[in-house]
C-alpha cells in the first residue's frame, strides 16, 4: 500500500439463517436450494457501485442447508479491507451469486447460474466492540431470488438445437 494511505476495515455476517421465504433462494425447479447441488457466494464493490461486473467475490463459497432450513446459507463472517478508506464500517454494495454446482466450479464457469439485486448494506466498524455485526440477509434491499439461465444459455441451446434438426432434415 503506498505510504500515507490508510487501509480500513469491516465486517458483516454471510448468512440467511433465519430468513423469511421471500428472501430465500429457488433452484431451477422451483424448490429451494438445498445442500451442496448450489453454491453460493458474496460479492461487494463501493457504496457506488451499479455494475455488477466490477463487483469482487469475498470468500469462499458455501453450501445451502437443508430439511426446513433449505433456501437459507450460512457463510460465516466476512471481512472487507477497504484500502484509502477514511471511515471503518463503511456503507458498501452487495451481491448473492449462486450456480449448480454439476454445470461449474465456480459462478464464472458454471452453465447454470444466477443471482440477486444489487443492495447496499452498513457493514460493521471492526474498531467499535459495542457494534453488532449484521447479518446480509437483514439488508432493507436483500431479497431472495430464482435460479433462471441466462438468455444467452438460452439462445445458445435452441441454435444447437436447430442446427442439429437441419442436418437431420438434410439426410
Amino acid at each position: 500500500m503506498p505510504r500515507g494511505t490508510t487501509s480500513r476495515g469491516s465486517e458483516l455476517s454471510f448468512t440467511s439463517v433465519g430468513a423469511p421465504n421471500a428472501k430465500k433462494i429457488s433452484g431451477l425447479d422451483g424448490a429451494y436450494c438445498s445442500g451442496s447441488a448450489y453454491n453460493v457466494a458474496l460479492y461487494w464493490g463501493s457504496v457506488f457501485e451499479t455494475d455488477d461486473r466490477n463487483l469482487a467475490q469475498i470468500g469462499a463459497a458455501a453450501n445451502f442447508l437443508t430439511g426446513t432450513s433449505a433456501g437459507t446459507f450460512f457463510g460465516g463472517g466476512r471481512t472487507i479491507t477497504t484500502p484509502g478508506s477514511t471511515v471503518n464500517g463503511p456503507v458498501l454494495c452487495f451481491q448473492v451469486r449462486i450456480w449448480d454446482t454439476a454445470t461449474g466450479s465456480s459462478y464464472d464457469t458454471a452453465w447454470i447460474r444466477g443471482k440477486g439485486p444489487i443492495f447496499m448494506m452498513k457493514t460493521k466498524d471492526l474498531t467499535n466492540p459495542l457494534e453488532t455485526t449484521p447479518n446480509l440477509y437483514q439488508a432493507p434491499g436483500y431479497l431472495g431470488f430464482q435460479i433462471i439461465p441466462e438468455p444467452s444459455v438460452v439462445c445458445l441451446s435452441l441454435l444447437g438445437g436447430g442446427a442439429l434438426l437441419m442436418l437431420r432434415r438434410r439426410r
